[in-house]
């Protein structure tokens, strides 16, 4: 499938600079989206970025000589899909133009930036507005907000610089507001704040009508941070810890190695707690208490952004399959040339018993997310991990499928849930009248194989097609 991928990636689409007053009129589609059924020999008439009118079979659409006409006959459109996690600064050789390129033609026409400080992000950010066909549209948090022992501060290998640092002397309500002002449509908590901290945030957030989403700090105890008004978690981070029968106890061990006696660095002393705590607790699951924990997560609407691409990193392996490293062409020399050789030298190092643990733990939590009803988004994490922008999230709606999610469902949670959880759905998720014009067309119904999300004809972006 990549290698048919990567050969259509080479094909000269039609020009992303198509006048955007004229219509486009796709003829002849099947409809396909998480919330409506399937509907056949439809024609979709798009005008000034969104969808004017979808027409039923036998009703005649009146094309005019100045319309674009795509004809899907034996296709499948679905809305354009998102990624949910992604760090668009995280390695500055990967620029975000290539960046943006991967995106859209791998049918990706939103994403979330989830941790970046803003003067890093400015320059995609500009392009973005300026540039708007030739970037998927950009939802950010700006900077992982931590606490004072940081994690991502740009001084430790890896640990390139993401963040802020508060603590509870802060003007967080000022931090948030400036946030806000910049462009800022939800936060990103982090690790390492103290829980009175972290609960203010909460606070502030609430009464401003921002989600919070990130990693639950180590501080506190979920079910708290659940009731104090969290909106979403990335990496299924910390519910590890929450689910052993000894929670209370561990969490208790944590909060001395907090005190960070040893004045270590926060990245380390974040690594120091997970190496003490996350396989035995995983070793200590209870079935019982995390049921109730994902009963909470469902009730409260805290959208879980799992990023399997990421948690299954060292058990499956992705960058070991020389069809992954052809993605790796994309990328600029630097990178692929970095990326391939420490491919090759992960891959001849042997899959620890850990990396097997977590992605199993991961996989059966998503599964039980799933059966409780609680929000999933599609999101990956790129480009961490070896993880080619754009690429990455089919794979990520592969996982979904393979942890228990039907393909419907899992298109969903690259569609409909994002937009849900900045509350667009009003605008975007679906293919309906008056929806946003992100659209892709595919050759085969990704409903009898998610992996068919891959197999991409055309990618319409914000009414052009890219």
């Amino acid at each position: 499938m990549f290698k048919r991928y990567i050969a259509i990636l080479g094909l000269i689409f039609f020009c992303c600079s198509t006048a955007a007053e004229n219509r486009l009129v796709i003829i002849n589609a099947t409809l396909i989206d998480a919330l409506n059924p399937t509907r056949l020999a439809t024609t979709v008439i798009v005008e000034n970025g969104k969808i004017q009118s979808i027409l039923s079979a036998g009703d005649i659409a009146d094309i005019q000589e100045t319309d674009i006409v795509v004809d899907a006959q034996d296709k499948f459109l679905i809305p354009g899909l998102w990624d949910a996690h992604v760090h668009l600064t995280f390695i500055p050789e990967l620029d975000f133009k290539t960046s943006y390129d991967l995106f859209l033609r791998n049918g990706i026409t939103s994403i979330r930036d989830t941790g970046a400080v803003l003067d890093h992000l400015k320059p995609a950010r500009d392009y973005a507005a300026n540039n708007s066909h030739k970037a998927p549209r950009l939802f950010f948090s700006g900077p992982l907000i931590d606490g004072t022992d940081r994690v991502y501060k740009g001084m430790e290998p890896g640990f390139p610089e993401l963040s802020i640092g508060i603590n509870e002397d802060s003007d967080i309500e000022k931090i948030v507001d400036d946030l806000v002002a910049e462009g800022a449509s939800f936060l990103k908590s982090y690790e390492m704040l103290s829980r009175p901290t972290y609960l203010k945030l909460l606070k502030i957030a609430k009464q401003k009508e921002l989600r919070v989403t990130g990693h639950i700090p180590l501080s506190i105890d979920l079910l708290e941070a659940i009731e104090a008004g969290l909106g979403g978690m990335q990496h299924i981070r910390n519910l590890d810890l929450a689910c052993a029968f000894n929670a209370d106890e561990i969490r208790l061990e944590r909060q001395l190695l907090l005190l960070n006696d040893e004045n270590i660095a926060g990245s380390a002393l974040r690594s120091k707690i997970h190496k003490s705590q996350r396989y035995a607790a995983i070793a200590n699951f209870d079935k019982k208490r995390c049921d109730a924990i994902i009963q909470q997560l469902a009730i409260n609407e805290v959208f879980q952004t799992p990023t399997l691409t990421i948690n299954s990193y060292g058990a499956k392996r992705l960058f070991s399959d020389p069809l992954w490293r052809d993605t790796y062409q994309f990328l600029p020399d630097a990178v692929r040339t970095n990326w391939q050789s420490a491919s090759i030298a992960e891959t001849a190092a042997g899959v620890s018993e850990s990396a097997i643990i977590f992605n199993d733990w991961s996989m059966r939590i998503v599964g039980l997310f799933n059966q409780n009803g609680v929000k999933i988004l599609a999101g990956t994490d790129t480009p961490i991990g070896y993880l080619t922008p754009g690429f990455s999230l089919h794979k990520e709606l592969e996982l979904l499928v393979q942890a228990g999610l039907s393909p419907t469902e899992a298109l969903r949670a690259a569609t409909v849930a994002p937009a849900e959880f900045f509350n667009l759905e009003s605008e975007m998720g679906t293919l309906d009248v008056g929806k946003l014009a992100d659209i892709v067309v595919l050759n085969n119904n990704p409903l009898t194989d998610i992996r068919h999300t891959q197999d991409i004809y055309r990618v319409i972006s914000k009414g052009v097609i890219y």
